[in-house]
């Protein structure tokens, strides 16, 4: 059944339990969550188990489930020692995953921008950068497998696998059910062709519905900016049909927006789904 969540770290809070309640209060059942939101990196060095222990009690207290989390690293950053960290980081969210209670650990697919992993690179469209990256992935793909857990891909523009194509090139090469899509609509479209944007995303969902487990709902501003959902050019209620009828049942995550817009985002979202009444 599909569950609506926000990006933890929408919220700023000091204990998970107002965290949680934070997030059930403003009319979400999920969030893809952070390490950060506790305190710790994205992906830790070591893990406090203790800490865990609470946060899943909190969360359940407030009904809200955590099915992803946040592991981004650079795949394929210019330095091997910036890879091999992230990837150790990897293995600890994976080790932790039945702690927590999340099957899916979200990527970014990297860039040889040596400044910022969200930055693009005239290189990460070559074949060395796609290499790289398999060879990372497939290391990836192992840990999945070890600890049962699911690799989120998202393509975006700045980072190797950049668009809808190179994500279905991805998926065909792999062939492994370890790796699955995440279809951020922001992600997918062009500002400057926002008059084109529904057939876009069109494309897009040919690409990927197959392989799609998680939607985020990220809208984008007529500048390309990002926005809350409802309040850009995104035809959001278009796309969530278009994935209603090839049987999507995993969480749709909003982000984009800051917290004061969380509450009334939930309620256009909820209003795209169907009633579970």
């Amino acid at each position: 059944m599909i569950q609506l969540g926000i990006f933890a770290k929408t919220f700023d809070r000091k204990t998970s339990a107002k965290l949680a309640d934070a997030i059930a209060l403003a009319g979400y059942e999920c969030t893809q969550f952070n390490m950060a939101s506790i305190g710790l990196e994205t992906l830790p060095e070591v893990m406090d188990y203790t800490s865990l222990t609470t946060v899943k009690r909190d969360f359940e207290a407030s009904r809200v489930t955590i099915p992803v989390i946040s592991g981004t690293y650079n795949m394929i950053a210019p330095d091997p020692k910036v890879v091999e960290q992230g990837r150790l980081g990897f293995r600890v969210l994976a080790e932790a995953s039945k702690a927590l209670g999340y099957s899916t650990i979200t990527l970014c697919t990297g860039t040889r921008n040596v400044e910022d992993k969200w930055k693009s690179h005239p290189d990460n469209a070559g074949q060395d950068a796609w290499r790289e990256f398999r060879v990372e992935l497939d290391r990836l793909i192992e840990i999945a497998e070890t600890y049962d857990v699911t690799l989120g891909v998202e393509p975006e523009p700045s980072n190797v696998i950049s668009s809808a194509r190179a994500a279905r090139r991805l998926l065909d090469e792999v062939g492994s059910e370890r790796v699955k899509i995440v279809f951020d609509p922001f992600n997918l479209v062009d500002w400057s062709k926002r008059d084109h944007a529904s057939d876009t995303l069109l494309r897009a969902f040919d690409h990927l519905a197959d392989a799609t487990s998680i939607i985020h709902a990220q809208d984008m501003r007529n500048d390309g900016k990002p926005c809350a959902p409802g309040r850009g050019f995104i035809d959001f209620e278009r796309l969530f049909n278009l994935f209603l009828r090839e049987g999507f049942s995993g969480p749709i995550i909003a982000h984009g927006f800051g917290e004061s817009e969380a509450a009334s985002t939930a309620a256009f979202l909820r209003d795209l789904l169907p009633s579970k009444g």
